[in-house]
């Protein structure tokens, strides 16, 4: 009977052992970090609504001297196929005059190669006037605005690209206060959208080598989320 007491309490020292319960949260992060990387995010954000499913586009790296600085991997996948892809989601009408609706862009790379694209929060717009940029459209049309205003031009500045890692995604929030009356009623759907339309021309400066690259490696293209309905508060 003492023998057995004794195995029994060896093995109930080894269960609570400290450093065993380490190595297994230890492990159980390192599968989560390699088997998730894109679900995980997500799923906290489901859970704990105070996080987001994504860094802000904002804290992205710049892409800076593209002339030299771009990934094979990336500009293989954009050269192949549609490297980004967006979606999006919003609040529930706001019941109060002081409320906001909230419009969260989520872009994501889809490749395992680093993806430049365009973003700046002052180039977020309502609409579409063909230029490259982020934007969203309302359905029905609305008068709603961001502010944001953007054109297009041959070669963009370094402040406005923004490099998504491999599998890397982030988020966009845009807030309105003054609400269209269809938005306000419920009965509007909203979709995000992506366009660049030049792969960027490199600016050469005082440089004594060639550049590696003479474009900035930008994918050109246009994809848009699915809609989804504006809801009012339940």
């Amino acid at each position: 009977m003492g023998r057995g007491r004794g195995r029994g309490s060896r093995f109930e020292r080894f269960e609570t052992n400290p450093r065993n319960v380490f190595a297994g949260v230890l492990l159980l992060v390192l599968l989560l970090t390699f088997a998730g990387p894109r679900s995980l995010p997500q799923v906290l954000s489901n859970v704990i609504p105070a996080i987001d499913e994504a860094i802000p586009c904002i804290w992205l790296r710049q892409g800076i001297d593209r002339a030299n600085h771009q990934s094979l991997i990336g500009r293989a996948a954009s050269a192949e196929g549609n490297p980004i892809s967006v979606s999006v989601r919003t609040t529930s009408v706001p019941t109060t005059l002081e409320g906001e609706l909230v419009i969260s862009i989520v872009v994501s790379n889809d490749t395992i190669g680093t993806v430049p694209f365009l973003f700046s929060p002052e180039q977020v717009i309502v609409g579409d006037n063909s230029s490259s940029g982020l934007g969203l459209i309302f359905d029905p049309p609305n008068s709603m605005s961001t502010g944001g205003i953007r054109q297009d031009t041959a070669s963009y500045p370094e402040n406005v690209i923004r490099v998504l890692g491999p599998r890397q995604r982030c988020i966009h929030k845009v807030a309105f206060r003054q609400l269209d009356g269809t938005v306000a009623n419920g009965t509007a759907r909203v979709r995000a959208y992506y366009r660049n339309n030049f792969a960027g021309q490199i600016q050469i400066q005082n440089t004594i080598a060639t550049p590696i690259y003479n474009d900035q490696g930008l994918w050109t293209g246009y994809v848009e989320s699915l809609p989804i309905p504006i809801p009012l508060p339940s």
